[in-house]
């Protein structure tokens, strides 16, 4: 009795494949595919289009408003050239400062005499107590 029991078969259908046609799911007409290509490329472009436009109007609204605070404008644009300029002026003035200095503790290092080149030997302390 035991050996024939009846027996469960699943069966499992692979990613969208129809059980009664059993074609693959990237079977279809290819008039479609074209079609339904060419209608998605003409929605983004729609949509690109619609965009550009609303920037463009955008712009135009905004060119009262700029016009207006020109003056402002220019003298942000002055003070940002006299800021550049004045920090690329400091930094000049920092590095020939630090070239001055290292040019200076250079030359006061060999010219008092402080530093000795050559070869010198450590004496034992029993040595120099005799």
């Amino acid at each position: 009795m035991t050996d024939k029991r009846d027996k469960l078969y699943i069966r499992f259908s692979q990613g969208g494949q129809n059980s009664r046609t059993g074609g693959s799911p990237t079977s279809g007409n290819w008039l479609t595919r074209i079609l339904g290509l060419l209608l998605l490329i003409v929605i983004v472009g729609l949509g690109l289009a619609f965009g550009l436009v609303i920037a463009g109007i955008l712009v135009l609204l905004m060119i009262p408003v700029l016009w207006r605070q020109r003056h402002t404008i220019k003298q942000v644009w002055r003070m940002r050239k006299q800021a550049k300029q004045h920090y690329q002026s400091q930094q000049r003035q920092y590095e020939q400062q630090e070239s001055y200095r290292q040019q200076k503790n250079h030359q006061s290092d060999y010219s008092d005499g402080s530093v000795i080149d050559g070869e010198y030997e450590v004496k034992d302390d029993d040595e120099t107590k005799r």
